[in-house]
């Protein structure tokens, strides 16, 4: 969607080149943003940018398909901004990212994207957007096609946080039939809202209020019931699904179900879900994890 395009010509010599295939000792030039040739003594013009990369690997910069930078959900807000948050992932070696554009109540999905393309002026890569879908009642679902004009071709709901993004069961399969129509993917964010609040509201009630009690509010179980409820409704409504953020082996076994039964469904997950475990809100720290 938003390109910041470059007219240099850049050639990195002496890298280690890493492919899908292999990694090549070789020199790669670069026109336009655009790789034009791989190999060795590759020619060059007078005013070619010239990297040597001895030593080092050369890899493709990264996608990252799911970020939240300057997020505001009208309770908090991140204490980052485009500038600073693109700044900080290009460090990292991602050259792409993917955030969101929240659909406030009785804003169209047009004006949700164009207010969130004013916020990212300040971007130093390259991004889009993934449309957080709360407003659209039967009758306007055609706005999704919009979507498609716009560069955004894909949507995320919610099965849980009422009331602002919640979306109940009927909302997801008439949505997941229009985005059939349309080809477009539906990002899911899974837990089963009641299981969640009800267990919210237990611990609460025993006065169990702390960060400790975070991970035993959000359990397992709400977030495979889910999975499996919305694998469901896909299904019925012929439409592909992703899968956001799945935190459980059991999460990622129901999608793999699924895929080989034939259903067309994506996941992913988080760093933290492969390297920590409940066990870190027992420690001194434990509101860095929620």
């Amino acid at each position: 969607m938003a390109k910041r395009y470059s007219s240099a010509t850049l050639l990195i010599k002496n890298g280690q080149l890493v492919t899908s295939e292999a990694v090549l000792e070789a020199d790669l030039l670069v026109q336009g943003e655009r790789i034009a040739a791989v190999g060795r003594g590759l020619p060059m013009a007078d005013d070619t940018i010239v990297l040597d990369a001895t030593d080092c690997y050369v890899l493709p910069g990264v996608i990252d398909a799911h970020t939240h930078i300057q997020l505001d959900t009208g309770i908090y807000r991140t204490p980052d901004d485009w500038f600073i948050g693109t700044r900080a992932a290009a460090c990292g070696g991602v050259t792409t990212v993917v955030d969101f554009a929240t659909q406030l109540r009785g804003q169209s999905l047009r004006e949700a994207v164009e207010a969130r393309l004013a916020e990212a002026e300040g971007a130093t890569i390259d991004y889009t957007f993934h449309v957080m879908v709360t407003d659209l009642p039967p009758g306007r679902e055609a706005e999704l096609a919009t979507l498609i004009e716009l560069g955004t071709p894909s949507v995320k709901l919610y099965t849980t946080y009422r009331p602002n993004y919640y979306a109940d069961d009927a909302t997801i399969l008439r949505l997941m039939e229009t985005c059939a129509d349309f080809g477009i993917r539906p990002l899911i964010h899974c837990e089963n809202d009641a299981l969640v609040t009800a267990q919210t509201e237990a611990l609460v009630a025993a006065g169990q209020r702390g960060w400790r009690s975070h991970g035993r509010a959000r359990p397992a179980l709400a977030e495979q019931e889910a999975i499996q409820r919305v694998l469901f409704l896909a299904q019925a409504a012929d439409c592909p699904v992703h899968i956001c953020h799945c935190s459980t082996a059991r999460s990622v076994t129901l999608v793999v179900e699924a895929r080989d039964a034939g259903q067309d469904v994506t996941c992913e997950t988080c760093p933290q879900y492969l390297l920590l475990d409940g066990s870190v809100y027992d420690g001194p720290e434990a509101w860095r994890y929620i």
